[in-house]
């Protein structure tokens, strides 16, 4: 099921993120770990794209790996900033191959020490790129106190709508700080 099927349902939904292994030996406890949280039947689980030292080559397997096993929606993310279209293409041909139809497009940390791709500088050039690759439900990020390298909020909501109008079909934020803010 598309996500925004499931966030137009009037109810709540539930869902959790699973991180790929850092290295491939302990690829078996993340396994463990998806089985138990599939046991709790959430909505759908989202698959980071190697956040936090982790490694993307994983994210399109566990994913894969979620949804064919234990019958769980899946969310998986993609990053853009040190992709190239050709990479990107690549991985969206796999989700697509392994039935996998939520994308949460973002732009991705910059490496350290390193510099952005050049095919990508922002997620909304990603969002039209998964858009035009075929029938995925696209999802963002978005910052309910800005995004902590827009020089403005003005100039952070102008990233927001850009990602809407590429295709972003919903967004999603991590927790906030301070909810008076809102």
């Amino acid at each position: 099921m598309k996500i925004i099927d499931l966030l137009t349902q009037d109810r709540p939904t539930l869902s959790f993120e699973v991180f790929p292994p850092k290295t491939s030996d302990t690829y078996d406890s993340v396994a463990k770990a998806t089985q138990e949280i599939a046991a709790l039947r959430p909505d759908f689980m989202s698959v980071t794209y190697g956040a936090g030292g982790g490694t993307s080559d994983y994210t399109v397997n566990i994913a894969a790996g979620i949804s064919q096993t234990y019958g769980v929606d899946v969310l998986a993310h993609l990053t853009c900033v040190s992709s190239t279209r050709e990479h990107v293409a690549k991985v969206l041909d796999q989700l697509k191959e392994k039935g996998i139809q939520n994308v949460l497009a973002l732009r991705g940390d910059i490496p350290e020490g390193g510099a952005p791709a050049h095919d990508y500088q922002y997620a909304a050039q990603l969002v039209k790129d998964i858009q035009a690759h075929g029938d995925f439900c696209i999802g963002g990020a978005c910052y309910p106190e800005g995004h902590p390298e827009s020089p403005t909020k003005n100039a952070d909501i102008d990233h927001l709508k850009a990602k809407v109008e590429a295709g972003c079909q919903f967004l999603t934020t991590q927790m906030f700080f301070d909810n008076n803010i809102l």
